[in-house]
């Protein structure tokens, strides 16, 4: 019997390659019966071997505990993504918006790119760092180069502009609270790129956890290779 993907799986699935019964592999859409393709599952084994120790795999209930610490692991990055990107608007709105006036906003010094003022480079700034964390995870987990070297050039452009307040004023007339500014920017960054990264954690999480659950993946093996990976790298010690 071929395994299918449920309804269920559906913005899970969608991260990885899946391959129809003809061998042809495409990423899967919510509902269309497939399977994950060879590289799928093998992403599949590398995230489970990252989070779990070989002792894991080896207990006569490997299957359940795995599974039931994935189903966890996701209940609980998905948790705090959302009280980081709750937080990140939280701040956005007061700090930006309510009281953007009485912290000196409007009078930030305007940013060299596109002479944006301090709103608009506050709102860039999370949106480019949430980009820049998508395409990482992207570039890791599906070993694609085009993905990271974007996100790269996305990060070193964020992080232009979030110290650019602090260039300001270490080679211009600038006031002070051009400092206080940087900070917001890196706060905002910094969480925002927390809050991505354990989302899309989640999501790949799930996706295993799908396949754990059609019995796609057998634990016993990972235990197996792990051992035998151990042993090996002791022959070679020796």
């Amino acid at each position: 019997m071929v395994p299918v993907v449920t309804e269920g799986d559906s913005e899970s699935m969608a991260l990885v390659p899946v391959e129809d019964a003809d061998g042809s592999v495409h990423g899967s859409a919510s509902g269309e019966p497939s399977i994950p393709s060879r590289e799928a599952l093998e992403l599949a084994d590398s995230i489970l071997e990252e989070r779990f120790d070989t002792s894991d795999f080896d207990r006569p209930d490997a299957i359940l505990h795995v599974r039931r610490e994935v189903g966890k692991m996701v209940f609980e990055k998905a948790v705090a993504s959302g009280i980081l990107l709750m937080l990140v608007a939280l701040c956005w709105w007061l700090t930006i918006s309510v009281f953007g006036s009485q912290l000196g906003s409007e009078d930030a010094t305007l940013s060299l790119i596109f002479s944006m003022n301090y709103k608009w480079v506050a709102a860039v700034v999370p949106m480019l760092v949430f980009g820049a964390t998508a395409l990482m995870k992207l570039s890791r987990e599906r070993r694609q180069p085009w993905p990271g070297f974007a996100a790269g050039a996305m990060l070193i452009l964020a992080l232009f502009m979030a110290i650019e307040p602090i260039g300001h004023l270490a080679f211009g007339s600038a006031p002070a609270i051009m400092l206080v500014h940087s900070a917001r920017l890196i706060v905002l960054g910094v969480m925002v790129y927390y809050s991505a990264a354990m989302f899309i954690d989640s999501l790949l999480l799930r996706w295993v956890h799908d396949l754990l659950e059609i019995g796609m993946i057998d634990v016993s093996l990972l235990g197996e290779s792990g051992t035998e990976g151990q042993a090996e790298e002791a022959d070679l010690l020796a």
